[in-house]
């Protein structure tokens, strides 16, 4: 497989501020807590949380920390990521401060604020001049992503009994409602293969009244509240055991390491002979455990018709390009054409590339292409080593994947005065070479010329998309939570059947 292919944003996009959000786990009464996690039976990293007395202005208060760091396989290639979310919080467990710092590549994103009357002001800093801010409703019952620990601790459940809380999730950045229903206390294995008598608690999420089975999990507590393991379908299967420092940042076996690309494929029976130049695809899609019509987008390219049962549908996606398909208005939302701390249109480096590529381009479509094609030119080390770099980045090192070429192309077009997003789906492969065959995650970019919305892909060379890009998401990459777009990765991974019914 060409390396420029894929970038499974499921995994190293997604992971850590999900984790955080299904796995937070930080003990009430522990001072200190190490987890372990794995992800479809590999060991991927671990969770550590503590927390520390302190005062200010005579006012007793706890800083709460949880430090995330996760190690995946990309065929020849190693990535980390870290994570540090920490908190100011009273002795209830009220948030008075929080402050989130993800470090996916050379650039340290910091998301911070403070809750001052009844508002969370979030701003958002990539270090490189970019700052975004966001106002949030925030009310005093607002709790970490580690509260269910903390209210089971205090208090641990019994059977039958429901719990609710609302609590602020990092890289989403946003308040999520969750419900917690203890069951019976049963004998379960953990991480040392040892059984013990823990009780099963199912958790659930609601985000603006609607369920979002992404982030359900099972939480399995001891008598005294902590959570000793958890366990949700999420990405194909997270499983965390509370353990200790040395068996949480134990290495794992660098051949028994999760390799993001080939564990994540999903495979198909059918051979697509020639996928590049495949201009319409109709695909039969199942989904495990939901409606799929609720995950794919229609639009220029994609149609949708209901399946033979709830959950399935039939996907047809078309090759599309400036002319195709009906227009819309005459400018998008001004997101789509603003710098941001991702999509760094106004950065020096950036513009003057741009410049470069256009040349003497006149209209917007050529301006576009030529963008596209110089990014797939230029960028000449096609690696995997980072998680998610920002345009700035990706303009001096010329390095990366299929995330970085679409990054790169969306900020020179908006530079070049054309609107731009990003998108996150699928694309066909079939590389015996690497022993991979089947639709893996995918990142590209799309512009808005003629009043539509049209589909490139600089790390293919690709003015028109092929039909085997499946679009499940897209984004400006705009705001405090830039990456919320990428949640349907994290809900269709593992669970996912993709059958192409008729090729041409």
């Amino acid at each position: 497989m060409d390396p420029r292919f894929v970038r499974l944003t499921s995994l190293r996009r997604a992971l850590p501020g999900l984790v955080l959000l299904v796995l937070g786990s930080g003990s009430a009464r522990a001072q200190e807590a190490w987890d372990a996690v794995f992800l479809k039976n590999n060991r991927i990293g671990y969770v550590h949380t503590y927390i520390e007395k302190l005062t200010e202005k005579d006012r007793e208060l706890y800083r709460v920390r949880q430090d995330q760091v996760f190690t995946f396989q990309r065929l020849e290639d190693t990535v980390t990521m870290k994570l540090m979310y920490g908190t100011i919080e009273t002795p209830e467990g009220q948030i008075l401060r929080l402050d989130t710092r993800t470090l996916a590549s050379d650039n340290e994103i910091r998301v911070h604020g403070d809750a001052i009357q009844g508002e969370m002001k979030l701003i958002m800093d990539t270090g490189q001049g970019h700052k975004q801010e966001q106002v949030i409703p925030w009310g005093p019952e607002v709790r970490g992503p580690y509260a269910a620990e903390q209210s089971m601790a205090r208090k641990p459940m019994v059977e039958g009994e429901s719990r609710s809380l609302k609590m602020y999730i990092p890289d989403v950045n946003r308040v999520v409602d969750f419900t917690y229903k203890a069951g019976p206390t049963v004998e379960v294995t953990l991480g040392d293969g040892k059984a013990r008598p823990l009780r099963k608690i199912e958790q659930t999420a609601t985000l603006d009244g609607k369920r979002q089975n992404v982030l359900d999990a099972t939480l399995w507590a001891d008598s005294g509240g902590q959570v000793l393991k958890l366990e949700t379908d999420m990405m194909g299967g997270i499983v965390m055991y509370r353990t200790t420092r040395e068996g949480a940042k134990a290495p794992a076996d660098r051949r028994a390491r999760l390799d993001e690309i080939r564990d994540t494929i999903i495979p198909i029976g059918k051979i697509i002979a020639n996928p590049r130049a495949t201009r319409y695809v109709k695909y039969g899609i199942t989904l495990k455990d939901a409606d799929p019509a609720g995950i794919f987008p229609a639009d220029n390219r994609q149609t949708i018709e209901a399946g033979p049962s709830a959950n399935t549908l039939f996907l047809s996606v078309n090759t599309g390009g400036p002319t195709e398909g009906a227009g819309g208005a005459a400018e998008p939302d001004a997101a789509y054409s603003r710098p941001n701390g991702i999509v760094t249109s106004d950065d020096s480096v950036v513009r003057r590339l741009t410049k470069s590529a256009v040349g003497d381009a006149a209209s917007p479509w050529d301006k576009a292409t030529r963008i596209s094609h110089w990014v797939f030119e230029n960028i000449k080390e096609k690696n995997f080593t980072v998680a998610f770099a920002p345009a700035n980045e990706v303009a001096r090192n010329l390095t990366g994947d299929c995330s970085e070429h679409a990054v790169l192309a969306a900020a020179m077009s908006r530079a070049a005065g054309i609107p731009s997003r990003i998108v996150v789906g699928l694309l066909f492969v079939d590389n015996p070479r690497q022993r991979i065959k089947g639709f893996g995650y995918h990142v590209w970019h799309e512009v808005y010329v003629n009043n539509r919305w049209v589909a490139l892909d600089a790390s293919w060379d690709q003015a028109s998309v092929d039909a085997t890009h499946i679009k499940l998401a897209d984004t400006a990459l705009d705001g405090v939570a830039p990456f919320e777009a990428f949640l349907p990765i994290a809900r269709v991974q593992g669970k996912l059947e993709i059958d192409p019914i008729e090729l041409r």
